[in-house]
């Protein structure tokens, strides 16, 4: 029965809405709307910060070059973000959620070269506002991202995967911050296989690549 609700969920739907009075529907229509015409809004904001970043301080834009940018109210503004910092962590999250959900179809243990090229190119469409938020001093705001996103099992509050994720978020976000301030000058491949390599056999790795600790 279960199943059976999960395969055809559109038929699921189409139930319940035949079966609601016509003042519900209409409330279930506005609602929807409502939802949608938010996105929008949310849209519009997060690209126009990103717009202004490209010519203006991050900390010099005010909440009045964002909503003047964006097309929308200082009101519209307010009921969708708190902050500047919240538009990016709202920029962020979907970035997150697009590459995350192209990573599923790896397995994180046996097919960590496969997963790298995805990722990279998932950067790759981002890459200018990836930069910008660098420049605008916003890493530590995408590790955090990085950090969480790695760090959802159910034993995500205790030491081991805390610890854990912040290596790896580190990790992997300054190898990526790096490849997007320098031009993404290196192909896609050589990150992959190096990443692999360093992410497979750790310390082993220190003569190959010269990343041991030497006196000065």
């Amino acid at each position: 029965m279960a199943t059976s609700n999960h395969s055809h969920p559109s038929g699921g739907h189409a139930e319940v809405r035949s079966g609601m009075r016509p003042d519900d529907r209409r409330l279930a229509t506005l609602h929807r709307n409502n939802e949608e015409s938010n996105a929008f809004v949310r849209e519009c904001i997060e690209g126009a910060l990103i717009q202004l970043m490209e010519t203006t301080p991050f900390a010099s834009i005010t909440v009045t070059d964002i909503a003047r940018r964006a097309g929308v109210s200082r009101n519209a503004y307010y009921r969708n973000y708190a902050s500047k910092e919240a538009i990016l962590d709202g920029f962020l999250a979907t970035i997150f959620a697009e590459i995350n959900r192209s990573l599923l179809q790896y397995d994180p243990m046996t097919q960590t070269r496969e997963a790298w090229p995805t990722m990279l190119a998932g950067v790759r469409r981002i890459a200018p506002q990836y930069r910008l938020m660098l420049r605008a001093g916003q890493s530590s705001r995408i590790r955090e991202h990085m950090r969480a996103s790695m760090n959802r099992s159910a034993a995500r509050h205790e030491t081991g995967p805390r610890y854990a994720a912040a290596f790896w978020a580190g990790a992997v976000c300054e190898v990526i911050d790096q490849w997007v301030l320098n031009g993404m000058d290196a192909p896609d491949e050589e990150i992959a296989d190096i990443m692999t390599d360093l992410m497979l056999h750790g310390v082993a790795t220190a003569d190959r690549y010269h990343t041991g600790c030497q006196a000065t």
